[in-house]
């Protein structure tokens, strides 16, 4: 038994963010469901929280780029200024051992040592962070070199079906264009044998027009036999008669 309200919102909070005090306990099994699907979406909604929060916190593709590019700009100033540290601590040390015309004193060649050796340590560890920047960036940037070769291929895909695609229209122009050439190569003996034909057809129209204007002149009109008188008609049939003398 709970006894109030307050006690039912206790155990239902502390249940919900999987503390679970004991303090209150459910007796009953609508209680003891009640518990369990308080727990159960109090797990969900702990999950979503955090997956929301890691999303929104998470930094995007070209935030990350941009976060490698700036670490290795930085790891590269870092890195020439101890390898020019190096150097220096170097001529130092050679100053002041062999070029000492004096005493060499230890101190000093001691300090410019320890400063070698520090600028030794920086150096390399300089270099260890700058491969490990570069192996992080190759593994967040190995999913974009992934779709970018998948991107490539479809695109050399879609390249080879469309010069497949112009390799056969190419193959149909030409043999339309062997045909065209095979036509162009008739039409001169095609006009040729037209014209042919064409001035035989005037020809023999031209030779029957004559026919036809020699006959007219032969034969007389049926005016000009009407134009003679009957007694002449006799005359004239005889002269044209062979053997006629003419009175």
């Amino acid at each position: 038994t709970f006894g109030n309200f307050l006690n039912s919102m206790w155990f239902v909070c502390i249940t919900f963010l999987s503390i679970g005090y004991g303090d209150i306990v459910p007796n009953t099994y609508c209680g003891r469901t009640v518990a369990l699907i308080t727990g159960l979406l109090g797990a969900g909604c702990t999950a979503l929280v955090v997956a929301v929060l890691a999303r929104k916190l998470e930094l995007s593709r070209a935030e990350k780029h941009v976060h490698n590019f700036m670490m290795d700009t930085q790891l590269a100033k870092r890195l020439k200024n101890a390898a020019a540290n190096v150097l220096r601590e170097t001529w130092f040390i050679y100053k002041n051992t062999r070029l000492a015309k004096n005493k060499v004193d230890p101190t000093t060649v001691r300090k410019h040592q320890r400063r070698f050796l520090r600028a030794i340590h920086t150096l390399r560890k300089t270099k260890v962070e700058q491969r490990k920047l570069y192996d992080q960036s190759s593994t967040t940037g190995g999913g974009d070199a992934i779709k970018l070769q998948h991107a490539m291929r479809d695109m050399c895909n879609e390249f080879e079906v469309m010069n497949n695609r112009f390799d056969v229209r190419i193959l149909t122009i030409e043999t339309r264009l062997d045909k065209i050439q095979t036509h162009l190569e008739k039409l001169p003996d095609l006009i040729t044998t037209s014209l042919h034909r064409q001035h035989e057809s005037l020809e023999q129209m031209i030779l029957s027009l004559k026919r036809k204007s020699a006959r007219r002149s032969r034969s007389p009109s049926p005016q000009s036999r009407s134009l003679v008188p009957s007694n002449d008609r006799g005359r004239l049939a005889a002269i044209r008669r062979p053997g006629h003398v003419d009175q």
